[in-house]
């Protein structure tokens, strides 16, 4: 299939205005959601790890959760200089170093023997390749798409919710059958070799396939064979940092990572205190991350045809309400419940944040200030995995970090109001000095695609 890149004028590429047809871009998606759903998965299903680890080596729960904290800290603190590799190096070598570290991160937490072995393998190693995962894979699908971004987007979200869904009765099974060791070396090279095979795969850009993006209909401006220069993507940069939507939606991401990160660390363990076995209480987790599939696909499509900051205040509400529920939670089938409905707002809360990237910058250089953006939610990822341990061991229940899970829910949903609309670009002629010196011939104006969605 490999093929040496040729004109991407040379091979018509038209959808002629259709939402689905034939395109490498499906394929692409394919990869980056396999990838994410197997690189992101083990942390997402973390809350299956805490009671084995307490009664394996003693640890209390707030020992234990440190490390989720401390991974989600790296990959917050990683993700800019993830993003920027992506933009400067591309897409792929980005995935091939994250899959190296993956599997040492995973190989080195299954010989573990101290808390600190496990701050640094599965937090340190662990966290930075999850940067590398998430942070320049979804600015490299944006390249595929001229138009229906959506669609391509809500397939990507949905392995984010369908990952920890296979993940979390795979992870408990494998403790109860092959020990803690085995079953955690046994996932993480699996993993790695999956991860290896779809990086062979993968394309940075569609003219490196001699094809234009998914969506090109006949009249569009042709995107030639160029790279990403460094100093375009610092202009484009400057520019960016200059708009108040860019660090508004840093702090969007922040609070409702928090929101969700309280419940699904916490959930798992709330529900084990309950009397809920460990693989009942893994399908909760399962039950959760499954129902969010639903709401992944719709919401980037929602986005894309209907009100964008609408879609995501309803969801960001509905995902700070529904914790109300855990406060009179107790037999098995309310916590299915609770895990389904909450599910849902869950799994539709991340969805509109490409769809404002693409409405607001157009199809210009995002990988860094993307990475910026994720600082933001691994920071609430780091607080919210985080400060349910301290709240347990002081109070002996949950209830005061349910309460912080539901603030932060509803104060991201405010916090979307005051959002810039999305009806144009906010900076459309940031290349204006650029073209004026290389040739508006080698490059798409980014005001022909502001609307391109």
């Amino acid at each position: 299939m490999a093929q040496q890149p040729e004109k991407a004028q040379s091979r018509p590429a038209s959808g002629d205005g259709r939402l689905f047809y034939p395109h490498y871009a499906w394929v692409i998606v394919s990869v980056i959601a396999v990838m994410q759903m197997v690189g992101t998965s083990i942390r997402m299903a973390f809350g299956v790890f805490i009671e084995p680890l307490e009664q394996t080596f003693a640890w209390s729960q707030g020992s234990i959760t440190l490390v989720y904290a401390i991974s989600s800290v790296v990959t917050a603190l990683a993700s800019p200089f993830a993003g920027w590799f992506g933009d400067r190096y591309g897409a792929r070598r980005a995935m091939a170093i994250g899959t190296l570290m993956f599997l040492a991160g995973m190989a080195l937490t299954g010989i573990m023997s101290t808390i600190w072995e496990l701050y640094l393998y599965f937090g340190v190693l662990l966290g930075v390749a999850q940067a590398i995962f998430l942070v320049p894979l979804i600015p490299a699908a944006m390249h595929w798409f001229r138009r229906h971004l959506g669609l391509g987007m809500g397939i990507i979200m949905a392995s984010w919710g369908l990952g920890p869904a296979l993940a979390a009765p795979i992870v408990s099974l494998l403790i109860e059958n092959m020990g803690w060791q085995n079953g955690f070396i046994a996932l993480g090279v699996s993993s790695a070799v999956i991860m290896f095979v779809l990086i062979g795969l993968f394309r940075d850009r569609p003219v490196d396939k001699g094809l234009q993006p998914y969506g090109h209909i006949r009249g569009d401006a042709e995107v030639r064979k160029r790279r990403v220069e460094p100093e375009r993507t610092k202009l484009f940069n400057g520019y960016m940092r200059k708009t108040a939507a860019f660090w508004n939606m840093s702090s969007i991401h922040f609070l409702g990572c928090v929101g969700h990160a309280i419940i699904l660390v916490y959930i798992v363990p709330l529900a084990i205190s309950e009397g809920l076995s460990l693989v009942q209480a893994a399908g909760v987790l399962t039950v959760m991350s499954a129902v969010s599939v639903i709401s992944r696909i719709l919401v980037p499509i929602m986005c894309d045809n209907m009100g964008t900051k609408t879609v995501m205040i309803i969801f960001f509400t509905l995902q700070g309400v529904m914790v109300v529920m855990l406060f009179w939670t107790h037999d098995l089938w309310m916590f299915y419940l609770f895990a389904a409905l909450f599910g849902f707002g869950y799994g539709g809360e991340t969805g509109g944040f490409p769809i404002l990237n693409r409405r607001y910058y157009g199809q210009a250089p995002t990988g860094s200030p993307y990475g910026v953006q994720m600082l933001g939610a691994g920071l609430g990822m780091a607080i919210g995995g985080w400060i349910g341990g301290p709240v347990f061991d002081i109070f002996g229940n949950y209830n005061v970090a349910f309460i912080i899970s539901i603030a932060t829910s509803l104060a991201g949903a405010l916090n979307i109001l005051l959002l810039e609309p999305t009806d144009k670009l906010l900076i459309p002629d940031w290349e204006a000095q650029e073209e004026s010196t290389a040739g508006a011939e080698d490059r798409q104006p980014a005001s022909s695609v502001a609307t391109g969605d």
